[in-house]
């Protein structure tokens, strides 16, 4: 594990104060090897996902995660980089000083924000994927009745789903039959209504955070999400 001091971003405030001493503050976070990352642009489009390799002289080294191969890039091209931990993810952003068609090396490393605003960053993958949904009773027990529902996007912390039924924000539900993967075990997420609103007439999308997931499904979930991600940036650079 290494500890590594980031700047810290001023807020406006202290900005004009300390303008004349132009001394940014820093704070130390933990980096380790091992780590699950996304490597993104600066406006959030995915580069690839990868593995922190080793933390060397200030830099990150990010290995590819599946051991695929890496598309140029020009040496001091910004990019933001967020680290997956157990309990949240961290969003740094960087230069990439060094590359190989493996490996990129990521130095020069601040923070954006210490901590996304929700649990966890809600990638924009496109999927389309039938489950099934139902009210949990407030008594207890399983739904009495599903109803068909498309999961439209999903992150380690929640997802967004879109179904005719009717509920109410902070309704809990239980979400079945969601096969992210082919060939991998279904997924089964009790879940909260934070937001809801009318899509078309007739069906409404609903923005729901996860509860009670294990960590050993919230790494699953991350590896199907990663898996999708991949196949994305699969089909982009054939376009190209």
């Amino acid at each position: 594990m290494s500890e590594t001091p980031v700047p810290q971003p001023e807020t406006q405030a202290a900005e004009t104060q300390a303008a004349d001493a132009q001394m940014p503050k820093t704070q130390t976070v933990q980096l380790w090897p091992g780590m699950m990352v996304e490597v993104m642009t600066p406006e959030n489009r995915l580069l690839y996902v990868g593995r922190v390799e080793k933390i060397q002289n200030g830099g990150v080294y990010i290995r590819e995660a599946n051991d695929d191969t890496l598309p140029m890039v020009v040496v001091n091209t910004p990019v933001k980089v967020r680290f997956y931990r157990e309990s949240d993810n961290l969003v740094l952003q960087g230069k990439v000083c060094g590359s190989t068609t493996k490996i990129w090396k990521v130095d020069r490393l601040e923070t954006t924000f210490a901590r996304e605003k929700r649990g966890f960053f809600r990638q924009n993958i496109s999927i389309d994927i039938e489950g099934q949904c139902g009210r949990l009773p407030s008594q207890g027990g399983p739904p009495k009745v599903y109803f068909p529902c498309h999961v439209l996007d999903i992150s380690a912390g929640g997802m967004l789903i879109s179904c005719a039924e009717p509920y109410a924000e902070g309704a809990r539900l239980i979400i079945k039959k969601l096969f992210l993967v082919e060939r991998a075990p279904e997924f089964v997420f009790k879940c909260r209504i934070r937001r809801a609103g009318e899509w078309k007439k007739g069906v409404t999308h609903y923005g729901c955070q996860f509860e009670s997931l294990t960590p050993k499904e919230q790494d699953r979930l991350l590896q199907a999400i990663f898996t999708i991600q991949r196949e994305e940036i699969r089909k982009r650079r054939a376009v190209y």
